[in-house]
């Protein structure tokens, strides 16, 4: 006797709790070879290059603190999947915070695509090293500045904030980076290593329409359930197996962006995971109905899926 296919839901709960399992083995083998990459890796370059700087512990210091970014962002990915599947474990279609959690893996997955690109230059990498660690430090000012303002709060960790932007400011510019400060907020702006420059504050369509060009409908579409945008609510109909198919369905395509730029920046092959990735698009695919030309993942990713 044939053995029925499983619900939809249980379909993507298992296809969730696979991805994961795999994503978790490949994560602890990049940090591995982070440390002692194979030569010919844009990470071992990268290496290279900073030795022959004039403050070589300082600018590889600036790609530690990069891959330390990367190891946060890899875990919020993790809390979202899980978030993802104790929705799923409801007994009630809940679109909204689904679409949320997925824009949120697909926001993390685009910082860490920036940061570990194996495209880039090792200049360019140093740039956008330095304005992620920026970015972290800075950007809970705004919010502590209201707090002090509005609530009164003591304007103590303001102040430690500010000095810590401020410090690191300096560190940047010790080593020969420029960075570009607001006169008025003394927030910085962006940073330049030669002729590469790296913005604070990043366009995330940006970075979607760079790392995950065929699904950056999708980060829009999930920014629209992020901030409840009613032209979103008014308009999700349609079978639920469907609308969770669709839901589900980028974050392979985000899985495979996630692995081509990370794993190619350590020097790890991607096409075993990239592979059971594809495996799962089709199973997910299949459970609508649509005809799937594509059955080879290398296939797929010729035609444009990443």
């Amino acid at each position: 006797m044939r053995t029925p296919a499983p619900d939809v839901n249980l379909l993507v709960e298992r296809i969730l709790k696979q991805q994961g399992r795999d994503l978790a083995k490949l994560t602890s083998e990049v940090l591995a070879n982070f440390a002692n990459p194979p030569s010919e890796s844009p990470a071992a370059k990268d290496q290279a290059w900073a030795a022959q700087t004039k403050h070589p512990e300082l600018s590889q210091g600036a790609y530690t603190a990069a891959a330390q970014s990367v190891a946060i962002l890899l875990q919020s990915i993790e809390e979202y999947r899980h978030g993802i599947l104790a929705l799923l474990s409801t007994d009630q279609m809940l679109a909204l915070p689904t679409m949320n959690c997925v824009r949120a893996i697909h926001d993390a997955a685009l910082t860490i695509c920036s940061l570990a690109d194996p495209h880039i230059s090792s200049q360019e990498r140093l740039a956008r090293s330095a304005a992620d660690f920026l970015a972290g430090i800075q950007g809970g000012i705004p919010v502590l500045l209201t707090l002090s303002d509005t609530f009164g709060d003591s304007p103590e960790d303001l102040r430690r904030v500010q000095t810590s932007r401020e410090d690191a400011i300096a560190l940047f510019q010790s080593i020969g980076l420029f960075v570009k400060v607001n006169a008025e907020t003394g927030q910085a702006q962006n940073v330049r290593c030669e002729d590469k420059v790296a913005n604070v504050d990043v366009k995330t369509t940006d970075l979607s329409l760079k790392y995950t060009p065929d699904i950056a409908f999708s980060w829009r579409l999930n920014s629209g359930a992020t901030h409840s945008s009613r032209w979103l609510s008014n308009g999700l109909d349609g079978p639920w197996p469907l609308l969770l198919v669709s839901m589900i369905f980028p974050l392979l395509d985000i899985s495979d962006a996630l692995t081509t730029n990370l794993l190619g920046y350590v020097g790890l092959p991607t096409a075993g995971i990239q592979k059971d990735t594809h495996m799962r698009r089709r199973l997910l695919l299949n459970r609508t109905g649509a005809k799937w030309p594509y059955s080879d993942h290398v296939e797929y990713s010729r035609s444009g899926g990443r």
